[in-house]
């Protein structure tokens, strides 16, 4: 009998040769953490002796029941046989590990063919056009960053010219992603060093005889600089910005000192990204509260921007009430004109609409502790805004009566008026709540974007001045053949 919270496993898809390189990786991981002194066993069962009388044992094969399972899965199992020796910590370290296996052959093939954009990019763009640059890439740890990552790598750039910064998020495969990152030999900084890891990604980059580049979605990195590390400028040449919550942060400076390539605000992504994202958002959110009724009650969107416009629609097929809020009034106007309950007063619409699902878009804090009183009924705040900014978490702490952990679910408070309000995913994005977001085949086309503005950034006389360059970000994404393939993918002949 396997002692309860001793056990650990995980589902991956291969053949029998990729075993070894998972009980490999996964024996490396556990070498991080604790001394190995023995590795003995076969090649599906192997027992590690850790620290001073630890043992893991570690067992390979299919599935009990397959039917159940993807075609192609192997499960790797841990078991901690003896933790003499090991402390609390450590034990939770070393049964973690089992996490830490790289992508199989199986799974990387399979990637390629959801991601054709992405991965065939490389073979439309001039041989060699990142060859100059050293990238530093802030991009969500999700399967589809491995084949933005792989093109790169066809683009002229070795992996020890590559820093990638984690941005901490539970995904549903992060600790597979740094894993895959970190056998290729690419340097992973955690995002909350993002000052070092620039540091040493300038005197890296400086050794291969490379500047840097930025790839960025939120605003992680040139921010960064312009505030704490302004000597490190002259070493970058551009970046290249995702999302409008980067684009955002850069508003104290009006005139930034690097060109930017913004596929955060190309008619491109507002075409064809809003509504999957706002459709990936709202279903991890229902899975949480899969318990919950919706039809027939009260939804409250916050922000009516190119996201938030989306929400309410899903919501509203939903069978949902929906009232929305934005302050700026044209975006207001707009909910109006579509049918939506709509008001000039958060705290009035909180009041009187009693929404049970609170939606916050406004890649800002929108949600704050004045706000709290006005909650009169229980009700869930969903998040879709970069890290964990769009509700004020201290303040409407402050003023809960109570305030009680929800595991996976977020964080529950206990208001004054005897409300339950719980926090998704303890106010993080919900849509990479311990899931993937997005499909792959949806992400492809914006991750293939990042590519053509690396490729642009990095070429001679490319046009793009010193701040933002919208128009001529649209020129290039709209002219580079990229929708073109797109639109053979997935317009009417593809349909047919």
């Amino acid at each position: 009998m396997i002692p309860l919270g001793r056990a650990a496993s995980i589902d991956f898809r291969g053949g029998a040769a990729d075993l070894p390189m998972a009980f490999e990786s996964v024996i490396e991981a556990i070498a991080k953490v604790v001394d190995v002194s023995e590795v003995t066993g076969d090649k599906l069962d192997l027992r590690v002796r850790v620290g001073a009388g630890g043992c893991v044992r570690l067992l390979g094969g299919a599935p009990a029941e397959p039917k159940t399972s993807p075609e192609d899965t192997l499960v790797l199992t841990m078991v901690l046989e003896a933790t003499d020796g090991l402390s609390s910590d450590q034990i939770k370290a070393i049964l973690g590990a089992v996490r830490r296996v790289p992508f199989t052959a199986t799974e990387m093939a399979t990637l390629r063919g959801q991601m054709p954009l992405t991965g065939e990019l490389p073979m439309f763009a001039p041989a060699g056009c990142l060859s100059s640059v050293a990238p530093v890439l802030t991009v969500h740890h999700m399967t589809d960053f491995l084949m933005l990552v792989e093109a790169v790598q066809a683009m002229g750039v070795p992996p020890q010219a590559i820093t990638v910064l984690d941005k901490g998020y539970p995904y549903r495969y992060t600790d597979r992603v740094d894993a895959h990152l970190t056998r290729q030999g690419i340097t992973v900084w955690p995002w909350t060093r993002t000052p070092d890891a620039l540091e040493d990604h300038v005197r890296r980059a400086a050794e291969l005889g490379r500047r840097g580049l930025l790839v960025d979605d939120g605003g992680y990195t040139l921010p960064t600089m312009l505030n704490s590390r302004p000597g490190l400028l002259p070493h970058f040449i551009g970046l290249v910005e995702q999302t409008i919550s980067g684009i955002t942060r850069l508003e104290p400076w009006p005139q930034p000192p690097l060109p930017i390539f913004s596929v955060a605000e190309s008619r491109m992504k507002a075409t064809v990204e809003s509504y999957g994202v706002a459709d990936a958002a709202i279903r991890n959110a229902l899975k949480l509260i899969s318990e919950e009724k919706l039809e027939g009650r009260a939804a409250l969107v916050i922000g009516h921007g190119r996201i938030g416009e989306q929400i309410a629609e899903v919501l509203r097929a939903r069978r949902m009430r929906v009232a929305v809020y934005d302050q700026q009034l044209v975006r207001l106007i707009a909910a109006h004109e579509r049918g939506f309950v709509t008001g000039r007063s958060l705290s009035t619409l909180l009041r009187e609409h009693r929404p049970m699902l609170i939606v916050g878009s406004t890649g800002r804090t929108s949600v704050r502790g004045e706000h709290a009183a006005a909650i009169g009924g229980d009700c869930y705040l969903v998040s879709t805004t970069s890290r964990n900014t769009e509700f004020a978490i201290a303040e409407l702490v402050e003023e809960a009566a109570e305030v009680s952990d929800a595991g996976v679910l977020g964080i529950r408070l206990r208001l004054r008026s005897g409300a339950h309000a719980t926090i998704i995913g303890d106010g993080f994005p919900v849509n990479f709540h311990h899931a993937e977001s997005l499909p792959n085949a949806y992400s492809d086309l914006i991750l293939a974007s990042l590519l053509v503005g690396a490729a642009t950034l990095a070429a001679l006389n490319h046009g793009f001045t010193p701040g933002h360059n919208v128009a001529r970000s649209d020129q290039v994404l709209e002219s580079c053949g990229l929708l073109d393939r797109y639109y053979d993918l997935f317009g009417p002949k593809a349909a047919r």
